[in-house]
């Protein structure tokens, strides 16, 4: 309903209300009803015609409304006598005197001769119609029926009836309309209503999408203002998405004054186009962090853009994988190298070994010489191991397992640097436990692993009391090994990848990032577990555990 409408309602009720207070009760009675009722009810129109039959003191009266909905016809018929309802269709056009009514705009009097044939009206036969008088129910130009009274009793009808019924006629047509009007709205509401809760709906499983998907994603205006801004992207941050919504994305989402210089969200707002770039920040633990950064156009209805979409792709993971698969052909690589040249180096190698040992046989072990030929025969199985580990690291080996005693492996491996420890000044403590039983093992690969970790552990060493601790022990049915030093340690943003091949936190040119990795790739081969421990200037503790059976 119109506002103005429903101001105008009260004032014309307070109009017909000082108005009624000077007519009979009957019809006082009639028309403030009229404004307290619903006429668009079955039983209101009922009582309604027998008023208006008793006012003008007829045989009977109608009312007939005509319906929004297909244009359908209604007739709504009363008795004096004994009540009566029925619906007939089509009425308007069947019957010539609705029509007559229907094609002027003011009432009339229709009196029927009883010299004629008497009138079967609104399919009553019973009754004849003698003397007739309807009247249009019409609001703001729009018909809503004919309302009528017939054969009045004492006399014909007169213009003051015709007045009256033109007078109830208004109110009731208007009470109608009125009625109608707050129908409709009560339909549109729920209509609405209805909309409104699909809206929401919608609105909220396109907003549970949108910060759904493991992506950081937000929208922003033609003045860099963000619109909307997924929880992903928030959480980035620390703060909610509606504490960024309206303030411009660089500053707060990169802390920047004006627009960052490598954004590429220009072409798409100013020239429709997708874009792409990538975008590398480091983190506190020194470690890259890499986002691809894609931009999209939204257009409006006229075809214009209005917003860019922004997603950003953590791919630090996949760039992780791709230098993985780098490193796997790399290592193909060197396989194939090391295959080629192992024959050739290790031709040489064995003639030095070979003859290193019928050097040792010939000189005695108090001989000056005798040093220098052990040296020889030191470097020579280094050169051996070196060779062998790339093969290793490259292929998979078969090892051979045996009963073997750990502490053998362990005191093999230290007599190899023996030299190295007292070269460095390095005190070493090695303190083996002397009832370890026997592990099922390949002796050469476990000191392999020894001499990796006690190579690793005199690099890291630069305090003037260098020292290296070297323990074996028995736990149930494991046998641990612990390899510590007093070095600068290893950062503890690095520990989880010092097993990466390749991976090395020694100083360029020092290391090769082979030797951890394949300590680890042996250990596991025996069954075992290797666990590392380091503090910054304290120093570095491997503990290499393998079962015993």
């Amino acid at each position: 309903m119109p506002v103005n409408q429903i101001r105008e309602q009260a004032p014309i009720q307070q109009q017909v209300h000082n108005t009624t207070s000077k007519l009979p009760d009957p019809l006082s009675s009639l028309i403030l009803n009229i404004y307290q009722t619903n006429l668009e009810l079955k039983e209101t129109q009922e009582w309604l015609v027998g008023q208006i039959c008793k006012i003008f003191n007829t045989e009977g009266g109608s009312i007939l409304l005509i319906k929004d909905s297909n244009a359908e016809q209604v007739v709504k018929v009363q008795w004096d006598e004994a009540p009566q309802w029925s619906d007939i269709s089509d009425i308007f056009q069947q019957d010539e005197i609705i029509q007559n009514c229907l094609l002027q705009d003011s009432p009339s009097n229709i009196k029927v001769s009883t010299n004629k044939k008497p009138i079967y009206w609104l399919n009553a036969p019973d009754t004849p119609i003698h003397t007739m008088m309807c009247t249009l129910l019409v609001h703001q130009e729009q018909k809503l029926g004919v309302l009528s009274v017939f054969n009045k009793r004492a006399s014909d009808f007169s213009e003051q009836d015709q007045k009256l019924l033109s007078g109830l006629a208004n109110l009731i047509s208007h009470n109608i309309s009125m009625t109608r009007q707050v129908q409709n709205l009560k339909v549109i509401n729920a209509d609405l209503e209805v909309n409104h809760w699909q809206l929401l709906r919608s609105r909220n499983i396109l907003r549970a999408l949108f910060d759904s998907i493991p992506l950081s994603i937000y929208i922003i205006d033609r003045k860099y203002n963000l619109v909307a801004v997924n929880k992903d992207r928030a959480f980035r941050q620390d703060q909610l998405p509606n504490a960024l919504v309206g303030h411009r994305c660089y500053e707060k989402l990169y802390h920047n004054e004006d627009i960052c210089p490598e954004c590429k969200v220009i072409e798409s707002l100013f020239r429709g186009k997708n874009t792409l770039r990538t975008k590398r920040q480091w983190q506190p633990d020194g470690e890259p962090e890499e986002w691809e950064i894609s931009t999209y156009p939204i257009y409006d209805d006229s075809n214009q853009v209005t917003q860019a979409i922004i997603i950003e792709e953590d791919v630090t993971d996949k760039r992780r994988l791709e230098a993985t698969i780098a490193q796997s052909e790399k290592l193909a690589a060197v396989g194939q190298l090391a295959a080629g040249l192992a024959h050739e180096i290790n031709n040489p190698l064995t003639a030095i070994i070979a003859n290193t040992q019928l050097l040792q046989r010939e000189i005695q072990p108090e001989e000056d010489m005798r040093e220098l030929v052990d040296l020889i025969a030191k470097a020579g199985y280094r050169a051996a191991q070196v060779v062998r580990n790339l093969l290793d690291l490259a292929r998979k080996e078969q090892y051979v397992f045996e009963p073997t005693d750990v502490n053998d492996t362990l005191r093999n491996a230290l007599s190899l640097l023996n030299h190295e420890f007292m070269a460095r000044s390095i005190s070493l403590v090695f303190e083996p436990s002397e009832d370890l039983p026997p592990i099922t093992g390949s002796p050469d690969h476990l000191q392999g692993v020894w001499l990796n970790l006690l190579t690793n552990a005199m690099d890291a060493l630069e305090n003037t009391a260098n020292e290296i601790h070297v323990t074996s022990s028995l736990l149930g049915s494991e046998i641990r090994v612990i390899v510590s030093d007093n070095g600068k340690g290893i950062p503890p943003e690095r520990l989880n990848r010092i097993f990466e091949p390749f991976y090395t936190t020694k100083a360029p040119g020092r290391g090769t990032g082979l030797g951890l990795s394949l300590c680890h790739r042996v250990i596991k081969q025996h069954g075992g577990h290797i666990l590392v421990d380091s503090q910054l200037g304290v120093g570095t503790k491997f503990t290499v555990i393998l079962p015993v059976a």
